[in-house]
C-alpha cells in the first residue's frame, strides 16, 4: 500500500468566500498548492463538494490532471471515506486543506515517514506547534479513517474530519512531528483578506514560486518579545503537551501539560509576576487542543 494525498476544497468560505480560487501569483491558490504538490512522488486528489459552486473547484483539478471526488458539502468525512473506496490500495491517507498554499511534498514527506516509523494511526504537526499555521498536515491510517466516519457522530468531527481521532488517543496511536524551529506564531495561512494581502507579498519576495522551499516566504521576523511560551516539539508520539518559558532570551521554566486535565509540572521557577499572562498565554496555545481541554491553573 501506498499513501494518497487528498487536498480539501471549497469555495464556500463565509469569510472569504471563494478563496480557493482567488489569484496567487498569477495562479488560482488551488492550483499554486496543487502544482507544489506534485513536485512531489505521492498522488494527490482534490476532494471537493457536490455545490455547483465547486464545479469550478473540479474543473481546476482536471485541468492540472488531478482527480477529484466530490461529496458532502457539510460532511466532509464522508469524503474522505468516499476517496478512501475509490482509492482503496491507500494507506495512509494524507489530509491538506486548501487554505494552505505554501505546503510542499517535502513536508508531506516528513509526515509520512515519521507516521511509518512509528507505527501511529494518526500523525500531525498541529498538536504541538513549530511549523506556521498554514503548513498543516495530518496523515490518518486507513483503519482509522474508516472507524472514525463509521462512528462519529458530533458535527466537529464530521465537518473537520480528524477530531474524532484525537478525542480518542485512547484507542489510536497519535504522533506529531517538529520544524526545528519556534514558529508557531507565524502566520501563512489563508482566511481573511488580510491574509491573502499578506500572501501576496511573501510571494512577491521570492523567485521560482512553485518550486520555493517553505522558509523562503517567512521573511524577516519581529525581534523576539521579553516574555515568550514557547512550544517544545519533539518527533513521535505524543503523551503531553510541553512549553518553555523564556524571559529576555533565557529559558527560565519549562512546562509539562498532561494530556488530563491536571494543572502543568512545571521544572524550573514561574516569577509570580508572571504567573498569570503565562496561564493567559498557554491556553491561548491549548484553546483549539481536543485532547487538553482549558487550561485554569499553573498550579502551586
Amino acid at each position: 500500500m501506498s499513501a494518497l494525498c487528498v487536498v480539501q476544497a471549497r469555495t464556500g468560505s463565509t469569510r472569504l468566500p471563494g478563496k480557493v480560487l482567488l489569484d496567487l501569483g498569477g495562479r488560482p491558490v488551488l492550483a499554486f498548492l496543487l502544482l507544489r504538490l506534485l513536485r512531489g512522488e505521492l498522488p494527490v486528489v482534490v476532494a471537493t463538494s457536490t455545490a455547483p459552486g465547486d464545479d469550478d473547484v473540479a474543473r481546476l483539478g482536471d485541468a492540472l490532471g488531478v482527480p477529484t471526488v466530490r461529496g458532502s458539502e457539510a460532511d466532509v468525512l464522508e469524503r474522505f471515506r468516499a476517496v478512501a473506496a475509490a482509492w482503496p490500495a491507500a494507506d495512509p491517507i494524507v489530509r491538506i486543506t486548501a487554505d494552505c498554499p505554501f505546503m510542499e511534498a517535502a513536508i508531506v514527506d516528513q509526515a509520512v515517514a515519521v507516521h511509518t516509523i512509528h507505527g501511529a494511526d494518526y500523525t500531525s504537526n498541529t498538536l504541538s506547534r513549530s511549523f506556521p499555521d498554514g503548513l498543516d498536515v495530518e496523515v490518518i491510517a486507513r483503519s482509522a479513517l474508516l472507524e472514525a466516519a463509521a462512528e462519529a457522530t458530533r458535527q466537529d468531527e464530521r465537518e473537520h474530519v480528524t477530531p474524532f481521532l484525537q478525542r480518542h488517543p485512547d484507542r489510536f496511536r497519535l504522533a506529531g512531528f517538529c520544524s526545528g524551529d519556534d514558529l508557531g506564531d507565524v502566520r501563512l495561512t489563508l482566511d481573511t483578506a488580510d491574509d491573502l494581502r499578506d500572501l501576496r507579498a511573501r510571494l512577491d519576495a521570492v523567485d521560482d514560486h512553485v518550486g520555493a522551499a517553505w522558509r523562503r516566504f517567512l521573511g524577516s521576523r519581529p525581534a523576539p518579545g521579553d516574555v515568550e511560551v514557547r512550544p517544545r516539539c519533539t518527533d513521535g508520539p505524543l503523551d503531553a503537551r510541553r512549553f518553555a518559558l523564556v524571559v529576555r532570551g533565557q529559558e527560565v521554566a519549562q512546562l509539562v501539560i498532561g494530556l488530563r486535565h491536571e494543572p502543568p509540572v512545571v521544572h524550573g521557577h514561574v516569577p509570580e509576576a508572571l504567573r498569570a499572562d503565562v496561564l493567559r498565554r498557554l491556553s491561548a496555545w491549548l484553546a483549539m487542543d481536543l485532547q487538553r481541554g482549558p487550561l485554569t491553573s499553573l498550579g502551586p
